[in-house]
C-alpha cells in the first residue's frame, strides 16, 4: 500500500501542524487538476517504491526497509481526500498490510517473492474496498517469474 528502497521522499516537512495541512492536504497534479491529497500523494509515492523494490526482491538483491516501512505507517495519519475514508475498517487494512512488511522484511531471500506477493494482494484487498482505481496497476507490481 512501497517500502524500501535507498530512499523515501517524505511530502512534508513543515514544522508546524498547520503549515503541514496546508501544505499536504491539496497539490494540483495532472492526474488531478483539483488538487490530490496527502493520503493520494503518499499512495503515489508508495506505489513507485514498490516498483523499485519489485525489482530487488526479483533480482534476489534486496528486501524492504524500515523507511518503507514507515511509510505504511503514515497512511493512518495522512489526510484522505475523502475524511469518511478513515474507518476503523481502513485502519485494519492497514495495519495487515504494515504485518505483511514486516513478514517480507523479516523472510528468507528464498521467500521473499511469496512475501512480497502477498504484500501486494494485500494492497489489493483494501483498494478493492477503498479506493479500487488503482487495482490493475498494483496488481502488476507482482512478480510472476523470478530469477
Amino acid at each position: 500500500m512501497g517500502c524500501f528502497l535507498a530512499s523515501l521522499f517524505f511530502a512534508c516537512s513543515a514544522n508546524d501542524k498547520k503549515e503541514q495541512k496546508e501544505s499536504c492536504t491539496t497539490t494540483t497534479s495532472a492526474i488531478n487538476p483539483n488538487g490530490d491529497s496527502e493520503l493520494a500523494l503518499l499512495m503515489r509515492r508508495l506505489r513507485l517504491n514498490t516498483d523499485s523494490l519489485k525489482q530487488l526482491i526479483a533480482n534476489k538483491e534486496g528486501n524492504i526497509s524500515d523507511a518503507y516501512i514507515a511509510e505504511l505507517e503514515r497512511a493512518h495519519s495522512a489526510i484522505p481526500t475523502d475524511p469518511n475514508v478513515k474507518t476503523p475498517e481502513f485502519t485494519a487494512f492497514n495495519d495487515l498490510i504494515i504485518t505483511q512488511a514486516k513478514a517480507l522484511q523479516n523472510a528468507s531471500i528464498e521467500n521473499r517473492t511469496k512475501e512480497f506477493n502477498q504484500l501486494i494482494n494485500s494492497c489489493v484487498n483494501c483498494h478493492l474496498r477503498f479506493c479500487p482505481g488503482p487495482i490493475e496497476a498494483i496488481q502488476k507490481l507482482n512478480i510472476v517469474n523470478p530469477i
